[in-house]
């Protein structure tokens, strides 16, 4: 069905190609075709293409009708195209399709940014976590104005301790490269693409060569707090030596006991001695490892060792002109990805301790060498799928980066229909009877329903179980009827048709208004003979209405009637559902 759109379209673009000034579609003597969702897809009505005869009068039936360019209309439905059109006005119809940003960046570098993918970054933008509302102080060598790749609305004033003025100017690209790893624009077809999106750089310059004086860091540290008001705190560098300092163990301190989460870069001389701020108590301290996720052979081994990220050839922003890209190595640049989790923390969950995130970053590390906690990793390798599966005030799950469900997934989970385990959703297991009855069961819920708190009837199930309300309520207002012999069947996978006919009992239920449909709408479907008796009206019925969609296969367009239904095609369903049926929920995100 697909190619013969594709080809019906090419012919189209063809014809006005060689018509040039034409406004109305080419009369073609041709049938009327419909393009059938493809599964994973989500729309919003349909959009309709007629001829030009047919145009003037489209509006005029008392539909709900909107001109969304020369002959293509969109309305609510097939459905509604049907009646204002005849057959012959049609040119073609097909779904409203959403559209989405994609979740892999389309910026030239991004392929060769290993380190985004060693640490999971694509679950941090799909679950659109993106830095909103905080502010960051890079305490470094300032930032280079002008760079195609950053947004200046990322970056508010600072100030320059070394001339005690605002020029910020860097000349040394450090701190431009620890702050294009985090807030490097995303998706603008150039350069690399940063941790953060919405973030706030505040840079306050302490350094013009690769050595300066602790007293600028120390003003710089007080002035972040007092002055800037930042959330979050990046310090790539260290005391030269292993020198202690009781004033920037201060300055240290003020910030923290405010709130403020501070992370340092523990250091590149590749020993066992401490580098200060990172060794500093509450400070967060970061070490590198490389592309094998070995331990960088620069990096510091000691206590001050918190966690570990890349920072090993790590692409960055350099400050030889607009669009200049570096690769950078240290743990100058492991930092600033623990800093962006630590602002990614803030922006979802502004209440969040500092004890508490770094607990959560303690316990999704993936641990490395040997036994729990060692000096080379700290407590493992940061990844941000872990990180946000415990993130409190987020929804999210190990196992659903790059998904294709990932949308719908957390839909359904952020409105409490479905639940994961032990941090991960399983989106490829099969979605049983009992699991879908008790899903539309807290759908019920949501809407207001109440689900009383008793058991079914059926001889197959057990009492007392966690979804034995909701299929005696299932039961009880007829949305289940069992698969006879009085058996439910509750650990059987659950089918698509029953999947439709179950939705389809529902509506019914909650509306008080019978289902109905042609099951003519099922004939351009290749396995429609399939379809049971019992479920060619609601399986016409979802299809109608767009909640279930075709599976593309070489021999055309097919149903699938008694297959089984994973998690993840569930969540696809039952986000299509509340959709298209206009449900509101109680408790949406």
């Amino acid at each position: 069905m697909k190619k013969q759109a594709c080809f019906l379209l090419a012919v189209l673009l063809l014809l006005l190609a060689v018509l040039p000034g034409a406004a109305a579609m080419p009369d073609m003597s041709i049938d009327v075709f419909s393009v059938t969702p493809g599964e994973g897809t989500s729309h919003d009505g349909y959009l309709v293409a007629v001829r030009y005869s047919a145009a003037p009068r489209a509006l005029l039936f008392g539909y709900e009708v909107e001109q969304v360019a020369d002959q293509l209309y969109l309305v609510e439905s097939v459905a509604d195209a049907q009646a204002i059109w005849s057959a012959q006005e049609l040119y073609f119809i097909e779904p409203n399709y959403a559209i989405e940003l994609h979740s892999t960046p389309n910026d030239v570098l991004y392929p060769r940014q290993w380190e985004m993918h060693m640490v999971n970054a694509p679950a941090l933008w799909a679950a659109g976590v993106t830095g909103r509302g905080v502010r960051i102080a890079v305490i470094d060598s300032g930032i280079t104005p002008g760079h195609e790749d950053l947004d200046p609305r990322r970056i508010a004033p600072g100030f320059n301790y070394l001339a005690n003025n605002t020029n910020v100017n860097d000349t040394l690209g450090h701190g431009t490269g620890v702050t294009g790893i985090m807030v490097a624009t995303r998706g603008n077809r150039l350069g690399m693409a940063g941790l953060l999106s919405e973030a706030t750089i505040v840079p306050l310059k302490v350094f013009d060569s690769a050595r300066s004086n602790l007293s600028y860091a120390i003003q710089a540290i007080y002035d972040a707090v007092d002055v800037h008001n930042v959330d979050v705190m990046n310090l790539s560098w260290g005391i030269l030596g292993s020198g202690f300092s009781v004033a920037l163990e201060q300055a240290v301190r003020n910030a923290t006991n405010r709130g403020v989460i501070v992370v340092a870069s523990v250091g590149n001389a590749g020993t066992t001695a401490y580098s200060y701020p990172a060794a500093l108590d509450h400070v967060i301290g970061v070490g590198a490892v490389d592309h094998t996720r070995t331990v960088a052979n620069f990096s510091q081994r000691n206590t001050s060792v918190f966690v570990t990220a890349p920072g090993v050839d790590i692409i960055t922003l350099g400050i030889r002109g607009r669009s200049h890209y570096v690769y950078q190595p240290g743990t100058s640049f492991s930092a600033p990805f623990v800093t962006a989790m630590a602002a990614a923390a803030r922006s979802v969950n502004p209440n969040i301790t500092i004890s508490q995130f770094r607990n959560v970053l303690q316990q999704t590390a993936v641990p490395r060498g040997t036994g729990g906690y060692n000096i080379n990793y700290g407590h493992g390798i940061v990844d941000m799928s872990r990180f946000l599966a415990q993130l409190p005030g987020i929804t999210w799950f190990t196992d659903i980066t790059g998904h294709w469900a990932t949308n719908s997934i957390l839909f359904v989970a952020r409105n409490g229909l479905f639940e994961g385990s032990g941090g991960a959703f399983s989106p490829n297991a099969p979605m049983s009877r009992a699991m879908f009855v008790t899903v539309l069961g807290r759908l019920y819920r949501q809407m207001g329903g109440t689900i009383p708190n008793r058991n079914d009837t059926f001889i197959d199930t057990v009492n007392n179980t966690w979804y034995s309300p909701f299929v005696a309520w299932a039961a009880e207002n007829g949305i289940v009827s069992g698969v006879g012999g009085n058996r439910f069947a509750p650990d059987d996978n659950v089918s698509r048709q029953q999947a439709a006919a179950i939705l389809a009992r529902f509506v019914e239920h909650t509306s008080g208004r019978p289902v109905t449909a042609n099951p003519a709408r099922l004939n351009s479907f290749i396995d429609r003979d399939r379809v049971s008796d019992f479920a060619v009206i609601p399986m016409a019925w979802a299809v109608e209405q767009g909640i279930i969609t075709g599976i593309s296969t070489s021999a055309g367009q097919t149903l699938d009637p008694t297959g089984s239904s994973t998690r993840a095609q569930v969540a696809v369903i039952l986000e299509r559902f509340v959709n298209r049926m206009n449900i509101r929920l109680q408790e949406a995100a």
